[in-house]
């Protein structure tokens, strides 16, 4: 009797510790919903320096990386970097440095092709590392970076279950690795990361409540919001365009957007020499592929260049350790003759030969990464100019009794099935007068050599010379003021469009005053959306030719 008494004693003090400690959860949990405001987050591109991690598998890990964030109930992710007008208060990017899946996998990096069927992945350990940073988007001040690394061998990894934001669908080019030790390692390098951001985001950023609408008890409210300008993102990296002076022609010609071909069908906006050639998709992205010694020209009339024009091309490489393929940009004469070319081949090698004879030739100073990468040529009264990324590979002086009418693309693939040649987005454009002489002929300077990533606000490397001649025009004359205006073509909502090109003209703005010391009250910001096309939007080129960027006198 004594006995079965202690027992009920002991039951009773343990179901009051229970209620208790379930009162204090239940609290706990009230107090958390009632402080639960989010935080507005946006991911800028995660891009890859990785041999075996291809670009559009770095955009499936940014994929995945933006529903993780957004299962925390934390955040207010941001895909597009703007929304409802509001700008992110926050920005994450990350670049892929190793990518190891252990056992070699297909180097197609997630081409989609129906001849070439499943591809097998046969690795049992893989690695990753990402370097990841945390910015706040005003100042464009790092608050957090870290090297995210992660590792799986035969299915251990470094992480239990629970932690691998098992909940987020392995999406695009990684697929290859579905039920593999590369889709652990990627899962644990997100939970990580997720972790990560999650610490590293001041408190005082955390005021919205819902999807949109500020907490009451925010330290900003939505009138100072509204009354601060909305921020322009940062410009990428420019170290390494120092030396870079091409500038994109003004009048687009002939560009192959590639929007309207379908996949398995020889590209419609070309014509045939010889060869095959086919539409593929890689990643979400159509290319064009070669499997045969080929050649083919674009479908525009033979006519003389223009006395300044450029043509750019890009194509795909799948890194050091595969056999480079060759690509060909010729000159063409009025009888349909090549009188000169362009080559890029062997994953690091280049040349330049007109009318037979060699001009240049360069050994790029480290070979191509897996990825894209872009052929320029930019021609002058005075000169040829050929570039390759970043690095300029010939300049020569005008060659006498060389009048080309066209162009024509040649390639040699290697007929390797693991390492296709895959091109795209031929860009034909006449070049105009140089910004000095509009601004003092017009009042302003319509460019196209500020570049952005569809849908982002981050100024591209490739855009150093131009916006150097601005700043150089804006320091020479201290008096000049000018307002930026943002102009975009008809793909996308008004709303959209007009958000983005403000905050595109934000960028432009924001790089001009800090890197050139310009006054603030000197420079204005506009975006105009698809508002005020300058060309037709029906075409690729008009609408290469509305995407664009304005400075005009005030």
């Amino acid at each position: 009797m004594l006995k079965d008494l202690k027992c009920f004693t002991v039951m009773i003090v343990v179901f009051v510790l229970l209620v208790g400690l379930a009162s204090v959860l239940a609290a706990n949990e009230e107090t958390e919903s009632s402080q639960g405001n989010k935080a507005r987050i946006a991911l800028g591109k995660i891009k890859s320096v990785a041999d075996k991690c291809s670009d559009d598998m770095a955009d499936a890990i940014g994929e995945m990386l933006s529903t993780a964030l957004a299962n925390t109930n934390k955040f207010i992710v941001l895909a597009s970097q703007e929304r409802a007008g509001l700008p992110a208060d926050l920005r994450v990017t990350g670049t892929v440095t190793r990518f190891e899946p252990g056992a070699k996998s297909s180097g197609l990096g997630g081409l989609k092709k129906k001849a070439l069927g499943k591809i097998g992945v046969k690795t049992k350990s893989a690695k990753i590392v990402m370097d990841v940073k945390l910015i706040e988007t005003s100042r464009g001040r790092i608050l957090k970076a870290k090297s995210i690394e992660a590792k799986s061998t035969k299915w251990s990894a470094d992480m239990t279950s629970g932690d691998l934001v098992e909940d987020v669908e392995l999406t695009g080019a990684l697929g290859v690795y579905s039920n593999e030790p590369m889709e652990k390692a990627v899962r644990v390098a997100l939970a990580q990361t997720v972790e990560m951001i999650s610490k590293g985001v001041p408190e005082e950023y955390y005021r919205y409540t819902g999807e949109e609408q500020y907490a009451q008890e925010s330290a900003v409210t939505p009138a100072e919001v509204a009354a601060k300008e909305a921020p322009g993102e940062a410009a990428e990296d420019m170290t390494l365009y120092t030396k870079y002076d091409f500038v994109p022609g003004d009048k687009v010609i002939f560009y192959n957007d590639m929007k309207d071909d379908e996949e398995g069908e020889f590209p419609y906006r070309w014509n045939l020499d010889r060869g095959v050639y086919e539409v593929v998709r890689l990643g979400k992205e159509f290319w064009i592929m070669c499997t045969d010694n080929g050649s083919i020209r674009p479908k525009m009339p033979d006519a003389p260049l223009p006395p300044k024009y450029t043509a750019e091309l890009e194509f795909y490489d799948n890194g050091p350790n595969v056999s480079g393929n060759y690509f060909y940009i010729h000159w063409v004469d009025d009888k349909g003759k090549n009188i000169g070319e362009f080559l890029v081949y062997a994953n690091d090698n280049t040349s330049l030969a007109i009318k037979g004879t060699s001009l240049a030739s360069k050994t790029l100073p480290t070979k191509f990464t897996k990825g894209v990468h872009t052929m320029r040529i930019m021609a002058t009264k005075r000169s040829i100019k050929c570039y390759v990324d970043e690095v300029r590979v010939a300049n020569v002086p005008k060659i006498e009794d060389f009048n080309p009418v066209g162009f024509r693309l040649r390639h040699r693939p290697y007929k390797d099935p693991e390492n296709p040649t895959l091109f795209r987005g031929f860009r034909f454009a006449e070049g105009g007068k140089s910004m000095r002489e509009q601004l003092d002929e017009t009042g302003k300077i319509i460019t196209h050599g500020i570049l952005f990533d569809v849908g982002s606000y981050q100024i591209k490397g490739e855009s150093y010379k131009t916006l150097k001649e601005i700043g150089q025009i804006l320091q020479d004359d201290p008096e000049l003021r000018l307002s930026i205006e943002g102009h975009t073509d008809s793909d996308g909502s008004d709303e959209h469009n007009l958000t983005l090109s403000q905050n595109r003209a934000n960028s432009v703005r924001n790089y001009l005053i800090s890197t050139y010391n310009i006054g603030p009250d000197r420079l204005e910001a506009k975006g105009w959306g698809e508002s005020k096309p300058i060309d037709t939007n029906d075409t690729p080129e008009g609408k290469a030719n509305n995407r664009r960027v304005e400075l005009v006198k005030l």
